[in-house]
């Protein structure tokens, strides 16, 4: 894999820690990341480029900006799914893109449905939480 594509797949592995666990600090953030600090900020600042405005305010932030919390510009998941399939095109060598959006495509469904099974599995178990 070329190295743009492990960036690529280290960015959205820092993107899906910030919108599920917002509130880190740059070295929690690092750490849950198995990168330096330095790399992490390298990193944010590609992120911020591509269009997704991570914030620090009491740790690392995201969800408030792609409207998740109910604000002015709320985005659905397709949107978002789309968000991501267009800067993987943007990022990553044409066919390298092409494979994994199929297998994105075939594989979605699937981490969906268990996703959902997750997480209204958690609501029976604490219907308070």
């Amino acid at each position: 894999m070329s190295s743009r594509a492990r960036r690529f797949a280290r960015l959205l592995g820092i993107l899906s820690i910030v919108i599920r666990d917002p509130g880190l600090t740059p070295s929690e953030l690092a750490s849950q990341a198995r990168i330096s600090e330095r790399t992490l900020f390298r990193d944010l600042t590609q992120l911020r480029r591509l269009g997704y405005p991570v914030s620090y305010s009491d740790g690392y932030q995201l969800q408030e900006s792609l409207g998740f919390d109910g604000g002015e510009a709320p985005h659905t998941l397709a949107t978002v799914y789309r968000q991501q399939l267009t800067m993987l095109r943007g990022e990553v060598p044409a066919e390298l893109a092409a494979r994994v959006e199929a297998d994105m495509e075939t594989l979605a469904p699937a981490a969906l449905a268990s996703l959902l099974a997750t997480v209204l599995q958690r609501r029976l178990d604490n219907p308070n939480r």
